[in-house]
């Protein structure tokens, strides 16, 4: 049977009870605190027992606290409209920076199309002119990362072994950066615009193109995720210097590659 939650309320009958009740029962039989008529029995310990719980159970809903009411003046309205709104500042301040992860069949058909293809860098950065370069290496392909292009890093990474498998076999053995210093190169942009920037090590083992990487992400106008770059190093046939070249695409990727895509599209990417 449903009970009402005042009725399962536990109550506890401690020895002091038990000896109220009996005290209570010794002044009922007493005629001189309560004449009894003789039709009229004396109370029992059970009725007065009880008596002495449904006491106990008032003195509880007593001590409960009454649920507060709302107040509608001006003030407290305008604190909890304060209070509302600095719930909404935390829960946007905790969602900032998180970047939907892109994995649809579109930009996974479209980017291994992109990553099939084997640019000319002749045709793509010199416009034809094949005295500028010797010899180019086979291309690394990436796609701009936060790191990339944030004005705290200012540095293109690399894949470090992509580096040592396509691009060492064109330098000689004191033009690996093997440390800090780095190596003096000429970088050729997409429309075959030339700067100078530093090849070396980023750390211990993270090759990186730096000292000049901001003015071409800026020069370019490149972004994170939306841009993809095709990287070739060569010797220039006159100075005999190291240089690279650089294609920038643009494809409509608003956030990073999903792993599934990553994996198809880069499948070595360090």
């Amino acid at each position: 049977m449903v009970t009402s939650k005042e009725e399962t309320t536990s109550v506890v009958i401690t020895q002091e009870d038990r000896e109220a009740a009996e005290t209570l029962i010794k002044l009922s039989q007493d005629t001189r605190y309560q004449p009894v008529e003789e039709e009229d029995a004396a109370p029992s310990s059970t009725l007065l027992l009880q008596q002495v719980i449904t006491k106990k159970k008032k003195k509880k809903k007593k001590k409960s606290k009454a649920p507060q009411k709302s107040c509608s003046c001006k003030k407290c309205k305008a604190k909890e409209k304060q209070h509302s709104k600095k719930d909404d500042k935390i829960s946007m301040e905790s969602t900032k920076g998180k970047t939907e992860v892109d994995d649809t069949e579109e930009t996974l058909m479209i980017l291994q199309e992109w990553s099939h293809t084997k640019p000319d860098p002749v045709e793509k950065i010199f416009s034809g002119d094949a005295d500028v370069a010797e010899l180019f290496s086979e291309p690394i392909k990436k796609q701009l990362t936060m790191s990339d292009v944030e004005n705290g890093q200012c540095r293109l990474m690399l894949g470090k072994q992509q580096v040592q498998k396509k691009m060492h076999p064109l330098l000689e053995h004191s033009e690996i950066p093997l440390g800090t210093e780095g190596l003096d190169v000429s970088v050729y942009g997409p429309n075959g615009e030339v700067q100078t920037m530093k090849f070396k090590m980023w750390g211990e083992d993270t090759p990186v193109l730096t000292s000049g990487w901001k003015d071409f992400v800026d020069k370019y106008d490149l972004e994170k995720h939306r841009d993809f770059l095709t990287i070739w190093m060569f010797r220039h046939r006159v100075t005999r210097g190291i240089c690279f070249a650089i294609d920038s695409t643009s494809f409509s990727v608003t956030g990073p590659l999903s792993s599934r895509i990553s994996k198809s599209v880069f499948p070595n990417p360090n």
